[in-house]
């Protein structure tokens, strides 16, 4: 079911409701026919749980005419550059996604064009795959490629070095793609999810985060570190490790490291780790475990460095 039709429903639902306590306790056929049409909307809504991810892209500028309609090859070429995205960042957070070749489990991240969104011309998407929902994979990178359009829009390094972390430069590009379409043809565009919206402003912000996504700019590299574990936190997949030098620095763990139930319980141990490293501009790096830590013999470092 569509998001409109099921706000449609339940506001049919909050009419029939008003309706019920509105009317006389007398009017007994009145208020018969009125608890038969709430059971029928009531088991409507009900048939269909709504676990679909849904969102909303929508244009204007250039190839749009207010609400009336878009430009068909620009709309073709549009969604086909977000879709790219998606699927690009999908695999990416999922760690497959080599540097050339056709982008993988693409079917898994396809989205479905459901209706026209309403105010602004553009289209409410909903994910295909009704069980990949449950693991937040479709949302995982709809949501990742709004942070990065986001970030990439404003002028914080931190911001982006934080959206971009591991994820691999294609799925970057991909991302920059869809920027890049939207320039040249002079359209701006709104990405919204249940949880949150984004909007470049104007045409300046398209470019900007153009700019700022090409590989010029966002500079990663891997080393080896050795410190002492403090901690891992299992379901966010953070961590926080203490260098030689008594800083502390923080951290995602990725996903081909696999479980982190015991690394939880090995914190304050002296150990190896490799990691990447994501820097933005003249930003502080961020880092991302790309590696199981390699524990080493002796007392760890104490908690206040020395």
């Amino acid at each position: 079911m569509r998001a409109f039709e099921r706000s449609s429903l339940k506001g049919e639902i909050e009419e029939v409701n008003r309706l019920l306590r509105s009317i006389s306790p007398d009017d007994f056929f009145a208020r018969v026919g009125l608890e038969h049409r709430l059971r029928q909307l009531c088991d409507q809504l009900d048939a269909d749980p709504g676990i679909h991810f849904q969102s909303r892209l929508t244009f204007k500028g250039e190839p749009v005419v207010g609400s009336y309609g878009i430009s068909a090859s620009f709309g073709a070429k549009a969604m086909s550059a977000f879709s790219d995205a998606v699927s690009a960042v999908g695999a990416s957070l999922r760690g497959i996604l080599a540097d050339h070749g056709r982008l993988p489990d693409r079917p898994d991240f396809e989205m479905l064009i459901t209706g026209t969104a309403v105010g602004s011309f553009g289209f409410e998407l909903e994910s295909r795959n009704r069980e990949l929902v449950d693991g937040g994979t479709v949302q995982e990178a709809v949501d990742r490629a709004q942070l990065l359009l986001e970030a990439s829009s404003l002028e914080e390094d931190d911001a982006l070095a934080e959206a971009a972390v591991g994820l691999d430069r294609r799925a970057i590009i991909k991302v920059r793609a869809f920027a890049e379409v939207l320039m040249q043809s002079g359209a701006l565009c709104t990405l919204a999810t249940k949880d949150r919206t984004f909007s470049f402003n104007n045409l300046q912000q398209v470019a900007r985060s153009i700019a700022r996504l090409d590989d010029g700019y966002i500079s990663e590299d891997e080393e080896i570190l050795e410190g002492v574990l403090i901690g891992v936190l299992p379901v966010t997949r953070t961590f926080e490790f203490r260098l030689p030098d008594g800083d502390v620095i923080r951290g995602k763990v990725d996903r081909s490291v696999g479980e982190l139930d015991t690394l939880h319980q090995n914190g304050h141990r002296r150990c190896r780790v490799r990691v990447r490293t994501t820097q933005v501009g003249d930003g502080r790096p961020k880092y991302l475990f790309i590696g199981r830590p390699e524990f080493l013999d002796g007392p760890g470092l104490l908690d206040d460095g020395n």
